[in-house]
C-alpha cells in the first residue's frame, strides 16, 4: 500500500491558527470559580465583567495573573529565585499561552516614604540624567556659575594666593639658610587627593606610591612617611593626600620662571594622580582642594562631581546628610529637615539649575522642578530654551519625560505635583500612574491585568484612558480588564462574562465570544 503523499502548504494558502494565539483557561476552580473553561485572544483588550463577587478578580488576578507571575518567577536562575517569595500554584488544571504578567490594581503603588510621583514613573530617573548633562551648576556661597578648570586656571589661583598680603604677613620675618642661601621658610605645599572619606586599609595603594617615587603622605590631617609602618582601620573613613612638592615662597621672587614651571608641573602630576583633583596648602597653612572639573572662579571652592548620583536622595552621594534624603527627622518623622528644608538632597544638588538666562533668573534645580504640577511641568518643558549642542544631549532622556507627563495628562491627573508621595495616592491615582509607567516601558508581548482602570474619571478622562489602553495593546501586548464601565466594554475586543450571580451563585462563564459577535 503507497504511503500518501505529506501535503505541503503553499504560500498562498491561509496558515491554521495557532494555540499560542490564545490564551486557554481549563478547569480554574480558583476560589468560586466553578472548574471553567475559557479561550481568549492573544494582542487583544479583553473585558472581564459580571456581578461584583461573581468571580471576575478570581479569573483574573488569582489565576491568570498568578500563574503567570509564577512561570516568569519559575524560569529565573535558582540565585534570583532565593530573593523571591515561593509563588503558588493557583487552582487551574492547565493555562496556556500566557505571556509574563504585569499587575495594575487598585491598590496604592508603594508605601515606601522616598517614593513619589516622579520616581514611580521614572521621571525622576531621566531628569536627572538632564540636570547632570546640560544643567549648570552656581557655587553654594555666590550666584556665580561653576566652570571646569582648565590648568592655566588653577595655576593662576595659586599664584594669586602667594601674591595675596595674608601670605606676605604670614611668611613676613620667617626665614632660613638653606645651603647657604637665605629663604623664606613659607612655602606652598601640592597634594594629590588620592582618597576622599572613603574606607579602606589601602595597603596596595600606599606600596605603589613608594614605589612610584612619592616618600610623604597626608593622612588624615597627619603627616607620615611611607617607609614608615602606616596601619588603617578598614572601618573608617580615611583622606589620605600625596606629596607631590614643596616650592618655598621665595623662589618665585628669585627664580620665577623656574618656579613656575616646576609649579606647573607639580599640579598637572597632582591631578593626574588624584583623577582631576589637586590640594594646595598655602605658606599660612590654609588649604584649598581645587578640581579641573568643577571650581567656583570666585573663591576657588570645588564642586562635587555632577552626575546623575548627585540628584538622587537615595544615593549617599546626593542625600542630605542629615535625613538621609527622606526630607523630615524627628522620632515620628514628622519634621521639616532643618538642613535641606524638606528637599532631601544635599546642597550642591540645589545648585544646579536648568532653564535660567544667567542673568534675571537662575531657572529652575531638579526639586523646582518637581514641586510643579503635571501640567505645570510640560508648560516649563515646552519653554525651555537650550543651546544647539545641550539640545542634542538632553534631548533622548527629555523625549522619555515627555511622554510620560502627557500621557498622565491624558488620563486625568495633571493636577498631581511630581513630588506627591506615593503612600498619599488614592488607589485610582496610583493605578493610572502606574500604567503611565508601563506605557513609558515600551515592554512587547507583556500581559497587562487592570482592576477597574476608569474608576472615578470624568467622561472627558475616560475617553483619554480607553485610547491610551489601546495605544498599549497596539505595542503587541495583551490587556485584560476588570470592569462595570460600559464605554470600556464596548471598547473591547473580546469580552468574558462571569456570573450568574454573586458568589457561590456565580463563578460561571455566562458568555465569552469578540463583542462585534454580541
Amino acid at each position: 500500500m503507497a504511503t500518501p503523499k505529506k501535503k505541503t502548504r503553499t504560500k498562498w494558502e491561509e496558515p491554521a491558527k495557532s494555540e499560542s494565539s490564545k490564551i486557554v483557561v481549563r478547569g480554574a476552580r480558583t476560589h468560586n470559580l466553578k472548574n471553567i473553561n475559557v479561550e481568549m485572544p492573544r494582542g487583544s483588550m479583553i473585558a472581564i465583567t459580571g456581578p461584583s463577587g461573581s468571580g471576575k478578580s478570581s479569573l483574573a488576578f488569582d489565576t491568570i495573573f498568578a500563574e503567570g507571575q509564577r512561570r516568569y518567577v519559575e524560569s529565573l536562575s535558582p540565585y534570583a529565585r532565593q530573593f523571591l517569595n515561593k509563588m503558588q500554584k493557583p487552582d487551574v488544571d492547565e493555562i496556556s499561552g500566557l505571556s509574563p504578567a504585569i499587575s495594575i490594581d487598585q491598590k496604592s503603588a508603594s508605601r515606601n516614604p522616598r517614593s513619589t510621583v516622579a520616581t514611580i514613573t521614572e521621571i525622576y530617573d531621566y531628569l536627572r540624567i538632564v540636570y547632570a548633562r546640560v544643567g549648570q551648576p552656581y557655587c553654594i556661597d555666590t550666584d556665580v556659575p561653576i566652570q571646569k578648570l582648565s590648568q592655566d586656571e588653577i595655576l593662576r589661583i595659586v599664584l594669586k594666593s602667594i601674591e595675596d598680603r595674608e601670605v606676605r604677613t604670614a611668611t613676613k620675618n620667617q626665614s632660613q639658610k638653606v645651603m647657604g642661601i637665605e629663604v623664606t621658610k613659607g612655602r606652598v605645599a601640592i597634594f594629590a587627593p588620592v582618597v576622599v572619606g572613603r574606607k579602606g586599609e589601602y595597603y596596595q595603594m600606599l606600596y605603589d606610591l613608594l614605589s612610584k617615587g612619592y616618600e610623604t603622605v597626608k593622612i588624615d590631617g597627619e603627616i607620615k612617611q611611607l617607609r614608615d609602618k602606616i596601619v588603617l582601620s578598614k572601618t573608617k573613613r580615611h583622606d589620605i593626600d600625596v606629596l607631590v612638592d614643596e616650592i618655598y615662597v621665595s623662589e618665585f621672587t628669585d627664580d620665577p620662571k623656574s618656579s613656575r614651571e616646576r609649579l606647573s608641573e607639580a599640579v598637572e602630576l597632582a591631578l593626574t594622580t588624584a583623577n582631576g583633583l589637586v590640594k594646595i596648602e598655602s605658606p599660612d597653612g590654609t588649604e584649598r582642594t581645587m578640581s579641573a572639573k568643577f571650581i567656583c572662579p570666585v573663591d576657588g571652592s570645588s564642586f562635587p562631581e555632577v552626575e546623575p548620583r548627585l540628584f538622587s536622595f537615595n544615593s549617599p552621594y546626593g542625600a542630605c546628610p542629615e535625613c538621609n534624603g527622606l526630607g523630615v527627622i524627628g522620632i515620628f518623622q514628622s519634621d521639616e529637615c532643618p538642613a535641606c528644608k524638606g528637599a532631601r538632597l544635599r546642597p550642591e544638588a540645589l545648585r544646579v539649575f536648568l532653564g535660567g538666562d544667567g542673568k534675571k533668573s537662575l531657572g529652575m534645580n531638579i526639586v523646582d522642578f518637581t514641586n510643579q504640577t503635571v501640567k505645570e511641568a510640560v508648560d516649563f518643558i515646552n519653554n525651555l530654551k537650550l543651546n544647539k549642542k545641550d539640545e542634542e544631549i538632553a534631548w533622548p532622556a527629555l523625549r522619555e519625560v515627555i511622554e510620560r507627563l502627557d500621557f498622565m495628562m491624558d488620563v486625568g491627573i495633571e493636577y498631581l505635583t511630581l513630588n506627591r508621595r506615593a503612600n498619599t495616592l488614592s488607589g485610582g491615582e496610583a493605578q493610572r500612574i502606574r500604567l503611565a509607567s508601563q506605557l513609558g516601558s515600551g515592554l512587547v508581548g507583556a500581559l497587562y491585568v487592570l482592576d477597574e482602570p476608569t474608576i472615578g474619571l470624568h467622561q472627558r478622562d475616560n475617553d483619554k484612558l480607553i485610547k491610551t489602553l489601546k495605544e498599549l495593546r497596539d505595542l503587541g501586548n495583551t490587556i485584560i480588564v476588570v470592569e462595570h464601565d460600559e464605554d470600556t466594554i464596548r471598547a473591547s475586543d473580546y469580552l468574558v462574562d462571569i456570573g450568574p450571580g454573586a458568589g457561590v451563585h456565580g463563578g460561571e462563564v455566562i458568555v465569552a465570544d469578540y463583542l462585534e459577535k454580541l
